[in-house]
């Protein structure tokens, strides 16, 4: 028995794909009249509104573009690229013309979107049928393909993470967790050193692992965390129904922030808390298969499927860290990767590449500033190549052609980056890009691989102990195998030419990490968060690496190749389950070294981590006795008088923001309480008064320290116990009088 397929739903035939465009739109405009006439929708209606959202304008889209010759991964992913940048598109030009047109003074609002989306996909699916109505190619699913023992056990891992967490935040258990990432693990070696799990369904098992791994971080407390105020600058929207373009700030030219969040929230009529904690991770969770489609192109099955764990993974598992509370990064790294697969797909025509790419431009306009600007000079990069190395290497002909391609696919791009953010919150990202250019020149002969002053050159430079010296080893092995890899690679003369956009890219991303290690104050998006962007081209590489590092070996042992592929994936497949163990604190935790992660080590930390371990804890796991004191002092302190922290550069700096109102002004409370001024109030955490433990910024460098919390610095300011004006037995707010 077999179903139509739904990842190709542009190929139905047209009155099928139209019956299920107004299944969801009907759906979704029938929930929210009921919703208004008092009846609750709990899950239903955030579930029909998310794929409302995510997938039916993409495919309407792919049907009107008529993009038929696509597989099922690339149907589905692009049309969720092109869905995402449509809701944003709208979103923005009702902001704007709304107003204008007199329809509404507050167009980011329930009513207005719903009607305005309800509006565009009737519009879009007239378009459609004018343009498509005749075609008609359906492909059918298998129903033993949905059901067979490998698809229901691999399904039962995300599960695993929401009733995991569910055990640690209430009963302190971690087990589940535990057995999930040994089973994560395992399914690695499967994949590498038998044939169990059939090629078809990697993309859903890189899906499941990716999934889980990011909810498993997500879930753990009731509470947001997030950086750069992202749920605070929604939150802002939502209450005003207004998002004004010309507040200056950088926060303030994202859309994904200021109109796709409350886009979300009003559809699917969910908490902007559960739009972080689930909606957001599922969204971010087909990263990792965009990653296997674009290594597909050059590598087979098995070790693409190993290219997409590597940047699931490595570097600290750093996609997992950052990208649970960076969505704006996540946004823009999930726009730059179907970017970068439309433009090296050879199947597509060269008009529909100029049209994928330039939407795809535009969503990580609309997301990012720091990685419009890093992309904007990496086209520039690998067009200055494309146009330099053929006529270097004597190739004319189809090269020429390629090289006016490009050029015009970047123009596009650059010219709408810089327009879009001259006109945009008063330039201020342009001032920023200027500022930071001026600051790295001025200091770079007299701060080069300064680790005062380079994030980069810090981190390798770091005194270590215990586990964590064999995690930054285990960690930049990576990095080695990545450049082996891209010699072997440009060791072949004609994949060179043939894919010189991707090579000319991975070597830009690879010498960006680099200078955020030898240039001063470059690397202010963090070297990690670098890291992740750099391995949506480097991570096959590092599969290439192993290939080559292999090789290597056997010509030194005068070892037969004969089984070198096999033994490739195998090796790979160990590699990375120990990237996994090590990286997700699994190993951390059984041994009681340094175990310090938020979802497996709430019980360990207190009875075998060192103050090292706690700091890095309870910087990043939310205490409840920290939301209660914030919510108290924005409903009690004084409008006018500043309140003072030692949170420094650590999740809980987004606490008063996400859950308050209040603008806290750091203090480095622990070496600097003498400036503290008088009729100002001081927030304490729980790390400072039950752990003695007190975060700092690291100047220069500006990354998170710790030192231990010296309380006889702020209690002189205390005179008498009136001066202690809040405590819930883990928090305190004090008044220096």
């Amino acid at each position: 028995m077999k179903i139509p397929n739904p990842f190709k739903l542009q190929n139905w035939k047209f009155k099928k794909f139209l019956i299920v465009i107004l299944f969801f739109q009907i759906s979704l405009l029938g929930l929210f009249a009921l919703n208004n006439l008092g009846v609750d929708t709990p899950i239903i209606r955030p579930l029909v509104g998310f794929i409302y959202l995510m997938i039916i304008p993409g495919y309407l889209l792919l049907r009107i573009l008529k993009l038929h010759n696509l597989n099922n991964i690339e149907s589905f992913l692009y049309a969720i690229g092109l869905s995402l940048f449509l809701n944003m598109f709208a979103g923005f030009l009702i902001n704007i013309f709304y107003p204008l047109l007199g329809i509404t003074d507050k167009p980011i609002a329930e009513i207005p979107i719903i009607l305005t989306m309800a509006l565009v996909v009737g519009t879009l699916s007239i378009v459609a049928y004018i343009r498509d109505r005749d075609y008609e190619d359906p492909d059918y699913l298998p129903i033993v393909d949905i059901i067979n023992p490998q698809v229901l056990f691999l399904s039962l891992i995300p599960f695993m993470a929401i009733f995991g967490t569910y055990l640690v935040n209430y009963y302190n258990n971690n087990i589940l967790l535990m057995v999930m990432i040994v089973i994560i693990a395992l399914v690695s070696l499967i994949v590498g050193f038998t044939n169990w799990i059939n090629e078809k369904y990697y993309p859903y098992v890189i899906w499941i692992m990716a999934i889980s791994l990011l909810c498993h971080i997500t879930l753990i407390t009731p509470y947001v965390v997030n950086h750069d105020g992202e749920m605070v600058g929604a939150k802002v929207t939502v209450e005003d129904g207004f998002w004004n373009p010309q507040l200056y700030g950088n926060y303030n030219s994202i859309i994904i922030t200021k109109i796709f969040t409350p886009m979300i929230y009003f559809i699917c009529n969910i908490s902007l808390t559960w739009v972080y904690k689930i909606l957001f991770p599922i969204l971010f969770s087909i990263i990792p298969i965009i990653i296997y489609s674009i290594s597909n192109k050059y590598l087979d099955y098995k070790k693409s499927f190993f290219s997409a764990l590597i940047f699931i993974i490595s570097g600290g598992a750093a996609y997992v860290s950052a990208f649970t509370v960076i969505t704006k990064q996540a946004m823009a790294t999930l726009f730059v990767s179907l970017m970068i697969n439309a433009v090296i797909n050879k199947k597509l025509l060269y008009n529909i590449k100029l049209i994928l790419s330039t939407i795809f431009g535009l969503g990580i306009i609309f997301s990012h500033y720091g990685t419009t600007y890093l992309v904007l000079f990496g086209l520039v990069v690998a067009t200055v190549v494309l146009s330099i190395v053929p006529k270097l290497m004597q190739i004319g002909g189809k090269n020429t052609g390629e090289f006016r391609k490009i050029f015009i696919i970047t123009l596009l791009y650059v010219l709408l980056a810089i327009s879009w953010y001259i006109y945009i919150s008063g330039a201020s990202v342009v001032a920023s890009i200027l500022n930071i250019g001026i600051t790295v020149f001025n200091s770079i002969w007299d701060e080069f691989l300064s680790p005062q002053s380079s994030r980069g050159a810090y981190m390798l430079t770091k005194n270590e102990t215990g586990l964590y010296v064999l995690l930054k080893y285990i960690n930049l092995s990576v990095i080695f195998l990545i450049i082996l890899g891209i010699l072997k690679y440009i060791k072949e003369h004609k994949k060179l030419i043939n894919d010189m956009m991707y090579i000319s890219l991975s070597l830009y991303f690879l010498w960006i990490l680099v200078l955020s290690v030898i240039l001063p104050y470059f690397a202010v998006m963090s070297p990690g968060r670098l890291y992740i962007l750099g391995l949506i081209t480097l991570s096959l590489f590092c599969v290439i690496g192993v290939i080559n590092l292999l090789q290597i070996i056997y010509d030194i042992l005068k070892i037969k190749g004969d089984n070198i592929e096999k033994d490739t994936l195998k090796f790979l497949s160990i590699y990375i389950s120990t990237l996994i163990l090590f990286n997700t604190c699994f190993i951390g935790e059984i041994t009681h070294n340094s175990p310090y992660s938020i979802t497996l080590s709430k019980n360990s930390i207190n009875t075998c981590g060192t103050l090292q371990d706690k700091a890095k804890f309870y910087s990043k796991y939310i205490m409840e006795y920290d939301v209660y004191s914030i919510k108290w002092l924005s409903s009690y302190c004084k409008k006018d008088e500043k309140v003072y922290y030692t949170g420094g550069y650590t999740s809980i700096a987004s606490l008063p923001h996400n859950y308050g109102s209040i603008y806290l002004e750091y203090r480095g409370i622990n070496k600097d309480s003498k400036s503290l001024p008088k009729d100002s109030y001081v927030w304490l955490l729980y790390a400072n008064i039950k752990e003695n433990i007190g975060f700092d910024v690291l100047p220069g460098v500006r990354v998170f320290d710790w030192c231990e919390f010296n309380r006889s610095r702020i209690y002189p300011f205390i005179t008498n116990s009136s001066n202690k004006i809040y405590t819930n037995g883990g928090s305190q707010v004090l008044w220096v009088s």
